[in-house]
């Protein structure tokens, strides 16, 4: 029997983390659930769990801040974490994903929904089905290499960039569609288990934050594209070297 997913959820209202702690648990999910940055701080220095469940409120670090943090670690980059966010802003959702989340969550919510955005998270950085598809272990994009087994790309300066769950899959469905348009929709449904609206920027975003480790020149983008009013294009050479 496989052990479970390893959660841990950062919340800081006491009766809120213990009943979903509890329902998570019931779902299947070992669960640490800790109130603030050093709490979390002090479950991370003991082993990496497999997703963070952050709340945007804490008292002292609040959960950018703890995000921006994390992604700037090499040892947690690639942790997959969910926001939670009791605002309903747009603002605050995006400057969540551009901070580095993987998804988001406006509370109130259902349980089940947020099981679901765990499980496509889980699925995607996490589960048998997270890289089998990409035979070749290494690719060379352009003047970059991209290892998909450490998840990694490595730059012509020879330095190691790390990719969070959510930049890894992206590049998995661009190198296996060269020089083919990928609409937003289509990236949405392969890399977060559901379809865009109109105004959800979390691909706009997560292809921001792909540009910024691949291209040269993020604000003049030559590898990823633009297609306007369709989506995106891998237009950089593209070849199988592993």
């Amino acid at each position: 029997m496989e052990a479970p997913y390893h959660l841990v959820l950062v919340d800081d209202d006491h009766e809120f983390r213990r009943l979903l702690a509890e329902d998570l648990r019931r779902r299947g999910f070992s669960v640490d659930a800790v109130a603030d940055a050093a709490a979390l701080d002090g479950v991370l220095a003991q082993r990496l769990p497999d997703l963070i469940v952050l709340d945007w409120m804490l008292p002292g670090e609040d959960g950018p801040s703890v995000l921006r943090r994390l992604r700037a670690n090499p040892r947690t980059q690639a942790v997959p974490v969910l926001m939670l966010t009791a605002r309903s802003d747009d603002f605050d959702r995006v400057f969540g994903l551009e901070v580095g989340a993987d998804d988001y969550l406006t509370k109130p919510f259902l349980p089940r929904e947020l099981e679901a955005r765990i499980k496509a998270i889980l699925r995607r950085t996490r589960g048998p089905g997270a890289q089998p598809s990409l035979a070749p272990r290494r690719w060379r994009i352009g003047p970059v290499e991209f290892d998909t087994v450490a998840r990694t790309l490595l730059l012509p300066d020879g330095t190691s960039q790390p990719l969070t769950g959510s930049e890894f899959a992206l590049l998995s469905l661009f190198v296996q569609h060269p020089n083919e348009v990928l609409t937003r929709d289509y990236l949405m449904r392969a890399t977060r288990g559901r379809s865009a609206d109109v105004f959800d920027r979390a691909i706009d975003i997560a292809v921001s934050r792909l540009r910024a480790k691949l291209e040269v020149d993020p604000q003049a983008p030559r590898a990823i594209r633009s297609v306007r009013g369709q989506g995106y294009v891998l237009a950089a050479p593209v070849e199988a070297i592993e």
